[in-house]
């Protein structure tokens, strides 16, 4: 998943002042090691609050923090109702669920085992002493925080989707604008169960739109893999477990508004804009000006906007109206350049060269009359065996 370390369109309407008015507010649930260093882009236009049941963890974090706008808290946050959706005694029950989850067998519980293993340890699960406080963010958002949330992060390692149920009314009856939610592919087979489909099917419900999902792989023990990080995790090949998937909502749409009840106000529409450009959706952005440009013309010059979003060309920076003209008249350019025959392709070549000379050799009066001293070195080589 992208994340613009410099979003240049964002850092410029922060210098502006665009958001003094109207901050932009993160909700971060499973906030361990802080927020992302991509939200401080919004500067002291930024609002946070995040979570963890880490106690010790957010006690450390809250001291570190410099931002005035930035509180850890430390809790669960999930959905005090979720045992009537999925009765805590089903969960767990493999064979009754038909529960698919693999991870028990890949190569990084292995690993974890080996490493734990013995008087030279090298990796501690030890995760710290979780809080007993729980919360919803429906409840938390209704009594602590005075405005709307345009972005939540959900990762949880586990209870991502019983989260969003607990903030099932904000999403439904604010203008949120975005979610980036950690997703399991595998698990009990449940209409409310901590999967990706369930979690796709309430969001869509609610007017958001996939528009990324990065995607992990663990290989099995039986056969291991190399690990994409120092740590015993997600490999380079495997199967697939698990992603992060990016939800906004798709303002772009013409009809977004007629399928979707949602009022947004102008600077809302430019945050939605920044999302986009720190996600490297910088296209979905341009779009999003271009629909509403009446709305925003007494905030931002919308053509210098533009030009700030657009990439450059054949190595050169030009204004988005020669961008896309650049596009209209030389889209084979766009195409990817032509590239002299693969590895593959020369490694096939040579075989059938290889082959060929094989052939001409096995034709050849030198192969025919060395033909019996071969067969008495093989039959020598079988005695020696």
């Amino acid at each position: 998943m992208i994340l613009r370390a410099s979003p240049r369109f964002t850092l410029d309407l922060v210098a502006r002042g665009i958001f003094a008015d109207e901050k932009f507010f993160l909700v971060d649930v499973g906030a361990s090691g802080g927020i992302g260093e991509h939200w401080y882009a919004f500067g002291g236009d930024l609002i946070a609050v995040a979570f963890d049941p880490v106690v010790e963890e957010v006690k450390r974090l809250n001291r570190g923090t410099t931002h005035s706008g930035v509180r850890y808290y430390s809790a669960h946050v999930g959905y005090r109702q979720y045992d009537q959706l999925f009765p805590e005694r089903l969960r767990g029950q493999k064979l009754q669920t038909h529960d698919n989850q693999p991870f028990q067998r890949t190569s990084a519980v292995r690993a974890r085992a080996v490493m734990n293993a013995g008087p030279n340890r090298r990796h501690s699960d030890a995760a710290g002493v979780a809080t007993a406080d729980r919360v919803e963010l429906d409840q938390f958002l209704q009594r602590e925080a005075s405005s709307v949330p345009d972005f939540i992060k959900v990762d949880t390692d586990g209870s991502d989707y019983e989260v969003l149920r607990g903030a099932e009314q904000t999403l439904r009856e604010k203008p949120v604008l975005g979610l980036s939610v950690e997703c399991q592919f595998h698990g009990p087979v449940h209409p409310h169960a901590n999967l990706f489909s369930n979690i796709d099917t309430l969001l869509r419900s609610l007017g958001f739109s996939l528009f990324d999902l990065e995607t992990f792989c663990y290989s099995r023990a039986s056969l291991p893999r190399p690990f994409r990080h120092p740590i015993p995790a997600q490999t380079v090949e495997g199967q697939v477990l698990w992603a992060d998937a990016l939800y906004f909502r798709d303002l772009g749409d013409p009809d977004y508004e007629t399928m979707w009840p949602v009022e947004l106000t102008p600077v809302a529409i430019l945050k939605m804009a920044c999302l986009f450009e720190i996600h490297g959706l910088e296209d979905c952005a341009a779009e999003l000006l271009l629909k509403y440009r009446d709305r925003v013309a007494s905030l931002v010059d919308v053509d210098a906007c533009l030009d700030s979003l657009t990439p450059e060309f054949q190595g050169r920076k030009m204004s988005y109206p020669d961008y896309i003209r650049a596009f209209e008249e030389q889209t084979a350019a766009f195409f990817p350049a032509q590239q002299p025959a693969s590895e593959l392709q020369e490694c096939r070549l040579q075989n059938q060269r290889m082959a060929k000379e094989i052939r001409q050799l096995r034709a050849s009066w030198s192969w025919r009359v060395t033909a019996p001293l071969r067969r008495m070195v093989d039959t020598l080589g079988v005695f020696r065996r």
